[in-house]
């Protein structure tokens, strides 16, 4: 009988991947073998980002010698990472981009020059941590883990350094006082919009949220970029700065954003800054949060290079970013749009996207797991069309609301079907040739939809 492949490559201790799955399956295996001895609760009182500055200490201190731009927020982070990656490549840089989560394939996460990591090297740089990795978790308590996020860029910062990038973007995960990733040694940060968003693990209230960001905020940057705040957010961030000695510019006072339009297709604008007045600068992307996105992401490139940037290269810049499933317009018939919108705030951008288009008859596909604010989705973007569908997506770890569809029927005729793809079919067979479906929900929804469509994401 034939026996059965074995996955790894064992040399003494020493485990080599040799699948991709398995190596995969490898970043997610501490945080699944701690669940039965966790409690759920805030971040605070649940997770040890130390961990991860310890394996990175163990491994060489790969981010101590790298030059690292850090992002968190709450909407419009990955945006902005995209964009500050594109507009330091533009300016002759070798550009590390670390993201998460991933649509479609793991190794969308970890990117040079827009280039994903490849498999092999993936295993292999995994394989060299294993042994620091097992090492270090035999003095850990049942319940404590390596944070899946926190190994990944690990991962990230060893290729990097290996490739020689001149300089990385690093986008951190839900939080980042208690954010694995924010372990990473930064020289300048990013703060987009803060709003309401994980109450659960980053605390109750909105100050609580921001305090959380605020961690972004450490002694040893260069400076810190905020996009557009409320106000109590501002307060926290601005009192976070001071108290660390880190110099701020802000969206509105620093820098801002005027005459915004946006077409079928892009979001035209000027940017004014300390430096410079960018003047018809188009991003391939809707809305005017995305505007604010590009003027955060131009004035951390002029304050890394220390000055004015070429009017030119950032148009050039800004032209090619690509970033799917962020208000994506898809070129088929009949329109597509995609987004992950998972928040009454994410989704009232959504709203203001679809009153710039022109459609004869709108189509809605939403899917939002029940611990996410799927109520705020639906009522702000249900009473925009003509027929609803809800449905779910391929993700154990999601779970998904049953009264959905009773919320969404209270404005319109609402279907509920099991599978993406069906919905889809259904929703574009019966919109018609100059109608417009928008597929809105779970960062699990939009890689379905754009798997569906055949949408590259993994070389952009």
């Amino acid at each position: 009988m034939q026996q059965r492949q074995n996955p790894h490559i064992h040399k003494g201790l020493h485990i080599v991947f040799t699948r991709f799955y398995d190596a995969v399956s490898y970043v997610f295996s501490s945080y699944s073998r701690s669940k039965p001895y966790r409690v759920d609760g805030l971040d605070r009182d649940t997770r040890n980002p130390q961990h991860t500055r310890l394996l990175l200490d163990a491994v060489g201190s790969p981010d101590r010698v790298q030059r690292n731009i850090k992002v968190t927020g709450s909407k419009g982070k990955g945006s902005t990472s995209r964009m500050i990656a594109q507009l330091l490549e533009e300016q002759g840089y070798r550009v590390g981009l670390f993201t998460s989560p991933h649509l479609i394939d793991f190794t969308e996460r970890i990117r040079i020059d827009r280039k994903a990591i490849p498999e092999a090297d993936f295993m292999r740089l995994l394989s060299d941590i294993e042994e620091p990795i097992e090492r270090m978790l035999q003095h850990m308590q049942p319940h404590e883990y390596f944070g899946p996020v926190g190994l990944t860029a690990v991962v990230a910062m060893l290729y990097f350094a290996e490739c020689h990038t001149d300089v990385n973007v690093i986008e951190l995960g839900r939080g980042a006082r208690y954010d694995d990733v924010n372990m990473v040694q930064g020289e300048f940060a990013v703060v987009t919009p803060i709003m309401y968003e994980h109450p659960e693990q980053l605390g109750p209230l909105l100050d609580d949220i921001a305090h959380n960001k605020a961690g972004i905020i450490t002694p040893e940057l260069s400076g810190v970029v905020i996009g557009r705040q409320v106000n109590i957010a501002d307060s926290i961030l601005r009192t976070e700065s001071s108290r660390n000695g880190v110099p701020l510019q802000a969206l509105g006072s620093d820098m801002d954003v005027v005459h915004v339009q946006t077409t079928g297709y892009a979001t035209i604008f000027d940017v004014h800054t300390k430096h410079e007045e960018y003047k018809d600068v188009q991003v391939p992307l809707l809305g005017r949060h995305q505007a604010d996105n590009a003027a955060v992401a131009i004035t951390v490139v002029e304050w890394f290079v220390g000055g004015a940037l070429d009017v030119q290269n950032v148009k050039n810049a800004l032209m090619q970013v690509a970033i799917p499933g962020r208000c994506q317009m898809l070129d088929s018939t009949p329109k597509v749009l995609i987004d992950g919108a998972i928040n009454r705030e994410s989704a009232e951008y959504v709203r203001e996207v679809l009153h710039t288009l022109r459609y004869s008859r709108l189509h809605l596909i939403v899917a939002v797991p029940q611990d996410k604010d799927y109520q705020g989705v639906l009522h702000v973007l249900a009473p925009l069309c003509q027929e609803l569908w809800i449905t779910t997506v391929h993700n154990p770890h999601l779970a998904f609301p049953k009264d959905a569809r009773e919320i969404g029927s209270l404005f319109v005729t609402t279907h509920e079907v099991q599978h993406v793809k069906e919905a889809i079919e259904q929703a574009s067979k019966t919109v018609g040739s100059d109608g417009l479906v928008a597929i809105v929900g779970t960062q699990s929804l939009v890689g379905e939809a754009l798997m569906y469509f055949g949408v590259n994401t993994r070389d952009l």
